[in-house]
């Protein structure tokens, strides 16, 4: 189960983010929309869920979510799910070891 939230994360440690509401989409009303709620959700969730699941869990349009996703991102709060620098990691690794099986042949041949 879930931790439930209590207080805003987000809206404590970044308030200048909700200081002007501005008009995006025709379900909210004109300077009413408040993301304060989505990026505490998305804090919460991030790791577990994905961008589609988060905004049918929120009622949101994906857009809207992957929006807060890269505000959050940039502001250094949630990191990014594909990392690249264990893929590029990974990959030296498979290089690597075709040689080292390679060398372990040759070394088969010469013995």
């Amino acid at each position: 189960m879930t931790n439930l939230i209590t207080k805003p994360l987000v809206k404590t440690t970044h308030p200048e983010l909700y200081a002007k509401h501005t008009y995006h989409m025709s379900k909210a009303y004109k300077l009413t929309y408040n993301y304060s709620v989505v990026d505490d959700y998305i804090l919460q969730n991030w790791k577990d869920t994905t961008v589609k699941q988060m905004a049918v869990d929120l009622n949101e349009y994906p857009r809207r979510v992957s929006y807060r996703v890269a505000v959050l991102r940039s502001l250094g709060l949630i990191r990014s799910k594909h990392d690249l620098e264990r893929r590029n990691l990974m990959k030296q690794y498979r290089v690597l070891m075709t040689w080292v099986d390679a060398i372990k042949n040759e070394l088969k041949d010469v013995v």
